[in-house]
């Protein structure tokens, strides 16, 4: 019995850096498995320079009964018992064949996009959606399709990019910091001037408490700059702007010596980066709004609107560098446990195994 990982139509790094990851989680366990692919695509290359099977597919001729015979029959002798849809190339070129070969499970990863395309007849041949987030889960279900189970697998960090990275100085070179200056960033939604207003008033704090403290301003959204001037000067001391975070956000973070997580409406792949990166971490959100901050043991939780909670949590973190070691250090742990390709391979293959055994297959 084998498990074929079908994605004719891969191009995205990141998204072929997934796909690899659960091949070496099946290749851990001893589950036989196949790409099924494009000939000469990035994905047939990479998996091929692994040592990854790979069976070639044109997902142009596919449709055909002539096509479809000649994949089922590929399924078939490679005793394919589980199919994974990557994309939709893949479901609706695939599908039919699956099920002229008898593939007992069909799993498919979905986007919410996917909603307005799939027939209901194609949806209920399968056994599981994975989405990447609840969200995801939840525009599924308001769709009120055919669906016997949706499981939530987060896309998962490759953290070989955090790992071991050099130090970089380039945002202190930028704004003329000294050397011993400490940088933390802070991610806001500057079109918000109200939460802002409540985050200028923190570092005002800090500047007369902590003269060598930094704050680096990441922003996300408009900054009404002359609004805001005309209502609060910005002449702050340890206030600079930075407002090309999204481009340069992996390099940025190894210039950090913390990291503040402005609101809890920003992505939360940027808190999630920042653990990775190994930076202590303060989130400025309402309690629960994130499994990610657990207050006092991966970093300070802060609630909004209260300028003084936030100057205090920041300051603790700059005066007492173990204590910001062990922030970041649980917080890494958290994450790569949770959130890592390596856990979403495990959580992926896991939920391979939980259908097969449903349906009485064997994947070894």
């Amino acid at each position: 019995m084998s498990v074929l990982l079908a994605a004719p139509d891969r191009h995205d790094e990141r998204e072929i850096k997934h796909l690899l990851f659960i091949a070496q989680e099946l290749k851990k366990r001893g589950y036989p498995f196949y790409f099924l692919t494009s000939q000469g695509n990035k994905l047939a290359s990479q998996a091929r320079l692994a040592g990854f099977p790979v069976i070639n597919f044109r997902p142009e001729n596919s449709g055909g009964w002539l096509a479809n015979w000649q994949l089922s029959r590929k399924m078939k002798r490679n005793g394919v018992n589980l199919i994974h849809f990557f994309d939709e190339v893949a479901f609706t070129s695939a599908l039919k064949a699956s099920q002229k070969a008898e593939v007992k499970v069909k799993v498919a990863s979905v986007k919410t996009d996917w909603l307005k395309k799939m027939s209901s007849g194609n949806i209920r041949q399968l056994d599981s959606l994975i989405c990447p987030s609840e969200e995801a889960k939840r525009q599924w279900l308001k769709g009120d399709l055919p669906i016997k189970t949706i499981e939530v697998i987060p896309a998962g960090l490759d953290f070989s990019r955090y790992q071991n990275k050099e130090k970089k100085n380039f945002l202190r070179k930028e704004f003329g910091l000294k050397e011993d200056d400490f940088l933390a960033g802070l991610v806001t939604p500057l079109e918000d001037l109200k939460i802002f207003r409540d985050q200028l008033e923190a570092l005002k704090i800090l500047s007369e408490q902590a003269p060598k403290l930094k704050v680096i301003i990441f922003g996300q959204g408009d900054l009404h700059l002359e609004k805001l001037r005309h209502e609060q000067p910005l002449e702050i001391n340890n206030l600079h702007f930075y407002l090309g975070f999204e481009e340069k956000r992996a390099d940025l973070l190894t210039s950090l010596d913390m990291f503040i997580f402005g609101a809890f409406s920003l992505p939360e792949t940027y808190l999630l980066e920042a653990m990775a990166s190994n930076l202590p971490v303060v989130g400025v959100m309402a309690a629960g709004m994130t499994e990610l901050i657990i207050n006092r043991e991966t970093g300070f939780l802060v609630p909004p609107n209260d300028p003084q909670a936030l100057a205090q949590a920041v300051l603790k973190i700059y005066l007492d560098r173990s204590l910001a070691q062990q922030f970041a250090r649980r917080a890494y742990n958290l994450v790569f446990d949770k959130h890592s390709c390596e856990a979403m391979a495990e959580k992926t293959v896991d939920h391979y195994k939980i259908l097969a055994l449903q349906k009485g297959v064997r994947l070894d």
